[in-house]
């Protein structure tokens, strides 16, 4: 048994677009993988297929049987190769999410344990890819749990929340007012429900599509015409519409205002909901969608910066591996190079 006999091979959205991904996918590209180990040439496999990439981490025999897999797949200009000690370590920094859009996600993960352990039951993998996954998801939840990567939340409505807590002490006993009904406010129902908020309003052009998330978030509902008056209630209003025009102006609701009371108004639309003129009235603090994705600029400066400061976590892990690989090989002449 030789280290330089584990290779990672695959095709990524780097490399490939998402319609080319699912081509490459239907064309069945574990189709030579199991000819290949049928013949003895591969030793074990396991393929993690995801949404963004296609990947084989392979234990094989001889280096002709990655030339032939190349052949058969095409794309030859496009795939990406690690072998030895360096597949290793690819492997593990994507368990920790190093390669991920999200830097430090969550999901990948879970991804590589499902990939895994289906292989790992249809007797597919070897005993020494088997070491590999199981310290690669090992170091995956110690990366996370020591980093605390994931605290920093990237999604828009997680951070359009933030951005809201910013401003606002005690957001649970607050009134909140959301305007649109699209994915986006959805996913902004689902964090504020959440956080056990339960005071909270929302109107749409078409209102039978309101009503029908009146029961699924326990909302109230309001008729669009009545936004305005509606503003004047509401400690915080979230404006998310697809409408092509402005949604809230300042002459509109001024009117209707409480003097001496404080409201956030979140404008995440494109383009915008709201006239920006109304910050100008006092008491109202405007928060635009490029404000948020400063946040987001942030955050991943800080992700960017966890993931090289405990880089350390996957040299020790790689350590850890390669202390293993010497006493199973009993001492062999092992070369960790690539």
């Amino acid at each position: 048994m030789n280290l330089k006999n584990i290779f990672v091979i695959g095709l990524s959205y780097n490399e490939l677009d998402m319609v080319q991904r699912e081509r490459f996918v239907l064309n069945n590209p574990e189709q030579i993988i199991e000819k290949l180990k049928k013949e003895n040439k591969i030793i074990g496999y396991i393929k993690l297929f995801t949404c963004l990439r296609v990947e084989f981490y392979l234990e094989i025999k001889n280096i002709e049987s990655i030339d032939e897999i190349i052949k058969q797949w095409g794309y030859d200009d496009k795939i990406y190769i690690y072998k030895g000690i360096e597949a290793v370590e690819y492997i593990f920094k994507i368990s920790c999410g190093y390669y991920s859009v999200i830097k430090g996600e969550d999901q990948i993960l879970s991804q590589i344990k499902k990939s895994y352990l289906s292989f790992l039951e249809n007797k597919k993998t070897s005993k020494i890819l088997n070491v590999i996954f199981n310290k690669a998801i090992e170091i995956g939840k110690i990366f996370r749990t020591k980093t605390k990567i994931s605290h920093n939340a990237l999604s828009l409505e997680a951070l359009a929340y933030k951005a809201i807590k910013k401003y606002v002490k005690n957001i649970e006993n607050k009134n909140i007012l959301i305007l649109g009904i699209g994915d986006l406010a959805k996913s902004i129902l689902y964090v504020l429900v959440k956080q056990n908020i339960k005071d909270i309003t929302i109107t749409n052009r078409t209102k039978h599509k309101a009503l029908e998330m009146k029961e699924t978030f326990n909302v109230n509902v309001i008729d669009f015409e009545d936004k305005d008056k509606e503003v004047a209630k509401a400690d915080i209003i979230i404006s998310v519409t697809s409408a092509p025009h402005l949604v809230l102006k300042k002459k509109n609701i001024e009117k209707y205002l409480q003097k001496n009371k404080e409201y956030i108004f979140l404008d995440l639309a494109v383009p915008r909901d709201i006239e920006e003129s109304i910050e100008e009235i006092e008491g109202i603090t405007l928060i635009n969608i490029d404000y948020v994705w400063s946040i987001y600029n942030i955050n991943v400066k800080k992700r960017n910066e966890i993931l090289e400061n405990y880089e350390y976590l996957i040299k020790k892990q790689i350590n850890n591996f390669k202390k293993w690989y010497d006493f199973y090989t009993k001492g062999e002449n092992n070369v960790y190079e690539n």
